[in-house]
């Protein structure tokens, strides 16, 4: 592939990279997002590029439409049938409480109850067939849901991952009925033990599943319209990629697919630059996202909470967010201490400096007020958006340094203060938390607003350096472009090492890499540049939850090695193990992925200035006073250049800040490595 463009739908911004891999050539755009229809935004930024799409031969997104239609719970209106006896699955969770302390609390879970309904069957947790299933009571049940309004239709029974022979008679009787393609069964999504997760995930799929199919079904339409005829890619939770038509079906993998993105990226700009332990930090417009790479390797996660007891449990990058990014609102709570996010201004009306009726202060507007933003270089400006200091200033008063007597520029710092505290905390439980030691890692700052605030992250959470991406507002688009068709497929197995049979798990792991090499082929992926990785999740008999483990590529599994491999896998997590005790094998995990060259991040972003770069001469405030700092345009910066804080680089989708007593190197990649001045 050589002309290829990566696209990422943000909540304030909708950035795009088009490349040339033959050229070497990099293209870029930012525009404002449009959160109506996402297909705007993205076909506006298309036609900045510049590029006809007739040209284009490959086009891959990345998408934010199921991750906020399941927080704005705006998803299509579901029904679920489950066995006799556990309609209310969804409400009773792990008994968890949203508040910790006293008697009240409130859940709304993605189905309504009276949309929930049962009928008579059972399995048994062996896979024993207990109650047969009748086609005709479930054909009944669902016909009534359709009859009441749902769009789409879920069936989860008890231990259908034992035995599915239930659930796929019931999904093939309730297609016969059901008026459109938006059935869904847990053992088609998640084949796992865990009756509340496995519901809860298929769940999140139907509900969005209308959803995505409609929108990228407009984009494809779309897309046709302006001359590209062929399939696209979406980015995945895990980092890979998978055709539309795929993605239409598994509707839930798209959640999380641009922060997934910007990790692919964080990886490749970290191999480049031969750092191995590195935290990714995105902070866009409306959040701040942060995922682990060791050794090179993103930390994945098993499940993760996209809201109060609604969990999707599916491989997946471990991406942690919180609301605080650009867009994030300061506020005063009510016992008068200054708060940041998690409610965003958004793209419309955003920020109170973007001149479009918003009278919030945000983070952009105390790095505006502070001088660490220029004006004239707003991010987005070909779009003819600019920075009013005045209407900056002017919400800042009003909101924050009025009610607490401070100047605004005080106010302003105050803000950045709590917003720094809030994005370090996160970054630092999410390394604590794994026994992992700050000072051996890196962070990479990236989105459009992570380059101001990465020398506070880098000094508050005790990181050794620091690096800037060359297109640091567009990071996440890049990585759209890099990542590889992929799919991670699970299977509860649930059998303790001491009587595993090593030929029956590798019939398993055959069977499973069989359907994923299938899956592949069907999105044109040829049969030699598929590659296959196994592995397990596993505990010791008794626990009740399990770590990831990845058995070794090209040997034969006994006994002696996956026990080795659990070993070492645990000892790494706990730095301890328990000699005598059984292990488990909960549920095998396969992942099968295409080897096919992608670009080269260094050979796109290298920078190619060769002459020293001329400085201007800004004010900026620090620790309560206005002082003199360099500005310089990012793209001007040769190889080698070193720059002592404190200094601004702008450049069309970002502003790097170099605080003083910090100092800036151009990197032979084009990347910023920053670190403390000893």
């Amino acid at each position: 592939m050589a002309h290829l463009i990566g696209v990422d739908v943000g909540g304030t911004n909708t950035d795009l990279v088009f490349v040339d891999t033959e050229a070497g050539e990099l293209r870029v755009a930012k525009v404002p997002s449009t959160p109506a229809n996402q297909a705007d935004g993205l076909m506006h930024g298309i036609n900045v590029l510049g590029m006809p799409l007739e040209d284009v031969e490959l086009l891959i997104h990345g998408t934010t439409v199921a991750t906020n239609a399941v927080i704005e719970r705006k998803g299509a209106r579901c029904g679920l049938i489950t066995t006799k006896g556990f309609r209310d699955v969804l409400e009773m969770g792990r008994r968890d409480r949203r508040q910790v302390y006293g008697l009240h609390g409130d859940f709304e879970p993605l189905i309504d109850r009276v949309d929930r309904r049962e009928v008579d069957e059972r399995v048994s947790a062996q896979g024993e067939l207990l109650t047969p299933l009748d086609p005709e009571e479930v054909k009944a049940v669902a016909k009534s849901l359709a009859e009441d309004g749902c769009e789409a239709l879920v069936i989860s029974f008890m231990h259908a991952y034992a035995n599915t022979e239930n659930e796929e008679a019931a999904g093939n009787a309730a297609r016969e009925v059901w008026p459109n393609d938006f059935v869904v069964t847990s053992s088609e999504v998640l084949p796992v033990v865990r009756e509340f997760e496995r519901t809860s995930t298929a769940t999140v799929s139907g509900y969005v599943q209308p959803l995505i199919s409609r929108y990228l079904s407009r984009l494809s339409e779309r897309l046709n319209e302006g001359g590209y005829d062929k399939d696209f890619l979406v980015v995945q939770l895990n980092g890979g990629v998978m055709t539309s038509s795929v993605a239409a079906r598994l509707a839930s993998n798209t959640i999380l697919s641009g922060p997934a993105a910007g990790v692919t990226a964080g990886a490749a700009i970290a191999s480049d630059m031969e750092i191995e332990n590195v935290v990714c930090c995105d902070m866009g417009g409306t959040s701040f996202d942060a995922c682990i790479i060791r050794g090179g390797q993103p930390v994945t996660a098993n499940e993760k909470y996209l809201d109060f007891r609604i969990v999707l449990s599916l491989p997946m990058l471990d991406v942690d967010a919180i609301g605080a990014g650009g867009g994030s609102i300061a506020r005063i709570d009510s016992s008068g201490i200054i708060e940041v996010g998690p409610e965003s201004a958004g793209a419309d009306p955003g920020p109170a400096c973007a001149g479009r009726s918003g009278t919030e202060p945000t983070v952009t507007d105390a790095s505006l007020v502070l001088g660490y933003l220029d004006p004239q270089e707003a991010i987005g400006r070909d779009e003819g958006v600019g920075m009013d200091v005045d209407l900056a200033r002017a919400a800042i008063q009003e909101k924050i340094a009025g009610p607490l007597g401070l100047a605004v520029e005080d106010a302003a710092e105050a803000i950045l203060t709590v917003t720094g505290a809030k994005m370090a905390g996160h970054v630092r439980r999410n390394l604590l938390g794994k026994g992992l030691d700050p000072r051996e890692f890196s962070v990479i700052a990236f989105g459009g607003a992570g380059p101001v605030h990465v020398n506070r992250i880098t000094r508050e959470v005790g990181f050794k350096s620091a690096i800037v991406p060359a297109y640091p507002g567009l990071t996440s688009a890049l990585g759209c472009v890099l990542g590889r068709l992929r799919h991670d497929f699970l299977r509860t197995v649930n059998v303790p090492l001491s009587t595993l049979d090593p030929a029956a798990l590798d019939k398993i792991f055959a069977e499973e890499v069989q359907k994923g090499r299938s899956l592949l082929e069907s999105e044109g992926v040829p049969e030699d540049r598929i590659t296959a990785t196994l592995g397990a999740d596993m505990c010791y008999a008794g626990q009740a939850y399990v770590i990831q483990v990845t058995f070794p590529t090209g040997e034969a599994l006994t006994k002696d090695s996956i026990k080795s491999a659990f070993d070492a896998a645990y000892h790494e997590r706990f730095a301890n193990l328990l000699p005598h005790a059984d292990v488990k094998i909960i549920s095998t995990r396969v992942t099968v992925a295409s080897t096919e060259d992608v670009p080269s991040v260094a050979d796109l972003t290298s920078t190619t200035a060769t002459t020293e770069p001329t400085a201007t001469t800004t004010r900026a405030y620090f620790g309560g006073a206005w002082i003199d700092a360099a500005k310089y345009r990012r793209t001007e910066l040769p190889a080698g250049f070193r720059i002592d804080g404190p200094a601004l680089l702008t450049q069309a989708d970002s502003t790097t800040l170099i605080e003083p007593g910090f100092s800036a190197t151009v990197h032979p990649t084009g990347n910023l490595l920053i670190e403390a001045i000893s």
